[in-house]
């Protein structure tokens, strides 16, 4: 049986997971990499969206902590990412197991496909600061980002979880992402949003 799904994000004008959320549904519902000439095709439905969302919070450290909070009654399905869930799961694992075993609902990470990918960049002001960018490539601290704190690395390569709290929580791959559309389709779809 189908039926409605509420989904909450982020706020998309104040919060990344909500502006990537945003240009993925726009994408999604386009039918491609959604453009300045294919937005108004598509703006209004994707603000239906964001609208019987209610209130979206300015982070997806407050959507998280409301949704562990509330539960699925309060939260049902929320946007944010990947990395939110595995480090909590790793921060009390005696608390996960509880939740595991006696929770009516538990936390469960759905992978839109195609998804869209968060990258976190470094970029060096000073020559000096470029060996940095090079030690946080080295793969003992990639291991170390994707082990402790769920990030991926470069093209995903990192992510076979060895830890056995998340080994069937999570994909080893993330294989179908959509580029997130041009700037000035964004803008003008953050401009429909806050309209």
């Amino acid at each position: 049986m189908f039926g409605r799904a509420r989904v909450v994000s982020t706020d998309p004008n104040k919060s990344n997971s909500g502006f990537m959320f945003a240009g993925l549904t726009a994408s999604l519902l386009s039918g491609d990499v959604v453009t300045l000439e294919t937005l108004p095709r598509i703006d209004g439905d994707v603000a239906t969206v964001f609208r019987r969302m209610g209130f979206k919070p300015p982070s997806s450290g407050k959507l998280f902590d409301d949704y562990i909070a509330g539960g699925a009654g309060a939260q049902p399905l929320v946007v944010g990412y990947e990395n939110q869930l595995i480090e909590w799961v790793l921060e009390d694992a005696d608390r996960w197991k509880r939740v595991e075993a006696n929770a009516p609902a538990k936390p469960v990470i759905l992978y839109p496909r195609p998804t869209a990918f968060s990258a976190h960049p470094l970029i060096s002001l000073a020559g000096e600061a470029d060996e940095l960018i090079d030690a946080l490539m080295n793969e003992a601290v990639l291991e170390l980002a994707w082990e402790d704190h769920g990030f991926r690395g470069p093209l995903g390569t990192i992510g076979k979880a060895r830890n056995a709290l998340l080994q069937s929580r999570l994909l080893e791959r993330i294989e179908q992402v959509l580029p997130m559309p041009e700037a000035p389709a964004m803008l003008a779809l953050l401009n429909r949003l806050t309209a």
